[in-house]
């Protein structure tokens, strides 16, 4: 350089990984310095997924979570989200759900934050949680969204994607042939005249009669190939002096798989976020988050549109010949006409405001002090409107047939039937909520010499009001106008209701770090709930966790170094839950319709009280250990990061079932006496390299094991000692266990067998070795509730202006039944159903023999056997993004910073399946399928 001085210019390897910024419960920390086991990911990788939602977008990212998508329907495919399995009774859902914070205010929607407007999101799995002690027993998700920037030049940037999707798999069912042989064999081996004749049979396959004998393909007719989903999404951020700020507008919309234009999705979505410095010792900011959702489906519910379209018969027309709707399956629902709106319509429109003010004073005369304080008001309204009109179907009237020489008709006039309801009816509902949160803290942190200290302290109120009413009218005399006041007098009504919740938390940490090797974290919350007895109304909830960076030690870097980080993690802490409705610790009245009293007659609300009250009522608790490791090896090629954790949830609130049996007509209050253990493995590895200086390499793999216990639950005494659900998983299904069919009668003579049994019946395990098979040969299946196996394996690939990422996802062993609702005569049987089963011709296969519900062996609505479960365990090609940058030199001639054009795949396919008959991820036929997309899309920076 000038001078003749030369500049020396070192190449350090990049530790940006462990410098990293990690979100905890209210503050940040260093990766590098975390003690809980703490699981985080960008937002630019779940953006980049390109799924809908974000619940969705995060299956197979994060070790310890647990996803599962119970379906694909648009607005009701939201993910569950279970984190380290489940540690508590109830069905999932609020039981089960961890806590979504979202810029520190808790209760938020996951589902419908914009992928776009997220910088982090972090996942709090062990004693780390306890900061939010009485709601923390789940787990708790952070999600942080994105701020502005100093820049004095705005940043504006806009994306644009659209999805064209098909169901993943569709369940097959037997077509009319298939279908009139499954139930010809049945009633042939059972003695009784046929239904359907050889003749019959011939003419369902040669398809030459379609008048009498229709092949009607309900699946194929009910779904269309193709649909699409939209996204578009702008946001513009920057600084004005020292006022930074952030604005996103996002719109998506999602359209339904039917044939017929019906169910649909939409959603707006605005953030704002300005920073706005007062002072330099005193700064501002007010962040808001606007959602407008609107919902749109037929008045039937889902499982009567694609569930039914499973179990109509092929062998009656959806359409006649001449396109007219066919006759109805049950209730008058045809499933192809009923996806329409020819029957009305359900409608949700939901409006959020989400707003929070917040403050933040550094005293300059305190070094290291900051107190920081906000407001939060969030405001949501659910306008929900159902319409329901009778609807036509057409019958045949084989009088007015026309035939041919053969005998077929060719012709026929159609009777048109109105099925249904007798005149449209209207409900009208509005609901919602109000939120007020009140946070005030303080957060002081201290270096001296060697010694690092931080400690943090808050006060923090939450109270809640809830509200409903509805009014109903029906005899409206036309169905154009669709307004209440249109409706008749007879018959209508309305309803109300009103709920309250409120709490108050003291909240402290402290954090200390020697020589950023040895770590400390202690953490004590106390929570009031009102929804327990003034003298029992407080819960303290405390956290201990230590950790050790162990590479930091002389002797580890003389003798261990190959391993270049490696840090010990050990951490205890207790959290908790208050579920169930507030004030159970006082008697509970309800009011009833009314009785007449009085000469005058009038009619007087009926007050009568429903539950007795438990004044002892009082939180769930959960201790949780956790020991876990975090380190990086060969020049931190490679990463190896794993957690061993035990929980234990007691006084979990059950009613007390068996204490008080359901013929004494009692209603006791629920009461905390259940014990549930949950203990398990999550293991987080990768390799990370770069080839020839141009290629960078990344594979990752995540895998969580949680297996839970009931230790306890208030349950009937049982003959038999495997039938109580005490030791076994929660939610384990008792069944009888099927071990294979009778292939002959001598088979059937020589194991013990329902009367009536006959070869090609299911054979029922003799538990007890009675020799008969009854009630006390059931037996508890688990894995029935979840799968206790989750995984997923990451690979990133970037080259130049190019960048490839792959996920595979799946789950391991996870039982359902495949089969829900009626089959046999009457009802439509799934292929795999009636495809080489049992025949006396085909004695040897182990699929049963044809059936009908009504039969003993087949009343598996009420005789569950473990032949009617599949294993749902699978691989899935979850995710494929490819995108190119386009070089500078060639965007910015067109006044453009970047720009970048990408293709992705979601739910492309099965890598592996134990059962082929239906997506497993979905777990049942008769549901709404999974989606698979392919999705092109654009971003351009100005």
């Amino acid at each position: 350089m000038g001078g003749g001085n030369s500049l020396n210019i070192r190449l350090l390897e990049d530790n940006q990984t462990l410098e990293e910024i990690v979100v905890v419960g209210y503050g940040t920390q260093k990766k590098e310095n975390l003690v809980g086991a703490v699981s985080a990911i960008q937002g630019e990788e779940i953006a980049a997924s390109n799924a809908f939602d974000v619940t969705n977008a995060i299956s197979g990212r994060l070790p310890g979570a647990i996803v599962m998508q119970g379906s694909g329907e648009p607005g009701k495919d939201e993910a569950t989200i279970l984190i380290r399995g489940r540690t508590t009774l109830g069905d999932k859902g609020s039981k089960t759900a961890p806590l979504i914070v979202i810029d520190g205010i808790p209760d938020r929607s996951l589902y419908e934050i914009d992928p776009n407007d997220i910088e982090s999101i972090s996942v709090l799995k062990d004693a780390s949680a306890a900061i939010y002690g009485s709601r923390a027993a789940n787990g708790v998700i952070l999600v942080t969204t994105k701020s502005g920037s100093s820049s004095k030049k705005a940043n504006l940037n806009y994306e644009f994607s659209t999805a064209f999707k098909t169901p993943t798999i569709l369940p097959k069912v037997a077509n009319a042939a298939q279908y009139a042989q499954y139930i010809s064999d049945y009633q042939t081996y059972e003695g009784v005249s046929r239904l359907y004749s050889d003749r019959d049979i011939e003419l369902y396959k040669s398809g030459v009669d379609p008048w009498e004998h229709p092949n009607t393909d309900w699946m194929g007719d009910l779904v269309r190939d193709w649909t699409t989903d939209m996204r578009h999404n702008l946001s513009v951020n920057g600084g004005i002096d020292k006022t930074r700020y952030y604005v996103s507008f996002g719109y998506k919309e999602n359209q339904a798989m039917y044939q017929q234009e019906s169910t649909k999705y939409k959603q707006y979505n605005l953030r704002v976020k300005l920073d706005m410095p007062i002072t330099d010792w005193l700064e501002t900011s007010v962040l808001y988050g606007g959602y407008l959702t609107d919902r749109k489906y037929p008045t039937a519910d889902t499982y009567y549109l694609v569930g039914w379209a499973t179990m109509v018969v092929p062998t009656v027309p959806s359409f006649w010949p001449t396109g007219e709707p066919g006759p109805d399956f049950e209730g008058g629902y045809n499933p192809v006409v009923n996806t329409s709106f020819d029957a009305g319509y359900r409608q949700q429109a939901n409006y959020k405001n989400e707003i929070t003010f917040k403050a933040s004073f550094k005293p300059p005369m305190v070094p290291g002090l900051s107190i920081d304080a906000f407001f939060n008001y969030d405001v949501n309204n659910q306008n929900s409107k159902t319409f329901k009109k009778p609807w036509t179907l057409y019958f045949a009237n084989y009088d007015s047939a026309i035939r041919n020489s053969e005998g077929f008709i060719t012709s026929m006039e159609l009777e048109p039937r109105q099925r249904g309801i007798d005149s449209p009816e209207l409900t009208e509902a509005n609901e919602g909520y109000r939120r007020k949160m009140i946070n005030v803290s303080a957060n002081y942190t201290k270096t001296f010499g060697d010694h690092y200290l931080s400690l943090f302290g808050a006060f923090e109120s939450y109270d809640e009001n809830s509200f409903g009413f509805d009014a109903y009218r029906k005899y409206f005399i036309s169905d154009l106008v669709q307004a209440l006041d249109a409706g008749g007098e007879k018959d209508k009504s309305n309803s109300g209701w009103v709920s309250i919740y409120a709490r108050q938390s003291w909240i402290s940490r402290l954090n200390y770090t020697y020589k950023d090797r040895y770590l400390a974290e202690l953490i004590f919350r106390r929570d009031g709930s009102i929804k327990f007895a003034p003298e029992g109304r407080w819960g303290n909830f405390p956290a201990v966790m230590l950790a050790w960076r162990a590479s930091e030690e002389n002797f580890w870097k003389e003798n261990l170094s190959v391993i270049d980080y490696f840090k010990l993690r050990a951490t205890y802490g207790q959290m908790g839950m208050d579920p169930g409705n507030p004030f159970q610790y006082i008697n509970k009245y309800s009011l009833g319709s009314g009785v007449t009293l009085g000469t005058d007659k009038n009619v007087v609300t009926k007050i009568s009280q429903s539950v007795v009250a438990n004044p002892n009522i009082t939180w769930e608790k959960q201790t949780t250990y956790n020991f876990g490791f975090d380190s990086q090896f060969l020049n931190r090629k490679f990463h190896l990061n794993t957690e061993f954790f035990y929980n234990r949830r007691s006084d979990i609130l059950i009613p007390k079932n068996a204490s008080v049996p359901a013929f004494t007509g009692l209603a006791l209050p629920d009461e905390n006496i259940a014990i549930v253990d949950n203990r398990g493995i999550e293991i987080d590895a990768g390799f990370h390299t770069t080839i020839a200086n141009e290629i960078r390499l990344d594979l990752t793999g995540n895998l969580s094991w949680a297996h839970n216990n009931v230790v306890f639950k208030d349950e009937p005494e049982r003959s038999v000692s495997w039938q109580r659900e005490t030791g076994h998983p929660y939610g384990s299904a008792l069944v009888y266990n099927a071990i294979g069919i009778f292939h002959t009668q001598e088979e059937v003579d020589a194991y013990p067998h329902w009367s009536g049994a006959k070869p090609g019946d299911v054979i029922f395990e003799d538990v007890d070795n009675n020799g008969k098979i009854d009630a006390d040969d059931r037996i508890l299946l688990d894995k029935t509730d979840a799968p206790e196996i989750f995984y997923g394996i990451k690979a990133d690939l970037a080259y130049k202006n190019w960048s490839l990422s792959l996920l595979a996802q799946g789950q391991g062993n996870y039982y359902k039944s495949a089969i829900e609702g009626n089959r046999g005569i009457g009802q439509n049987v799934f292929l795999w159903m009636a495809t080489d089963n049992w025949t006396p011709e085909n004695y040897t296969s182990d699929r049963a023999r044809a059936f009908h519900r009504a039969d003993q062996y087949w009343s598996y609505l009420s005789n569950s056997s473990t032949y009617w479960f599949a294993n749902m365990a699978y691989l899935r090609l979850k995710s494929v993004v490819l995108n190119y940058t386009v070089p500078r030199n060639v965007v910015s001639k067109i006044g453009f910073a970047r720009a970048d054009i990408y293709a992705t795949g979601y739910n492309l396919f099965l890598l592996y399946s134990a059962q082929k008959n239906y997506d497993p991820e979905i777990g049942n036929p008769q549901y709404y399928p999974a989606m698979k997309s392919f999705n092109i899309g654009i971003k351009l920076a100005f």
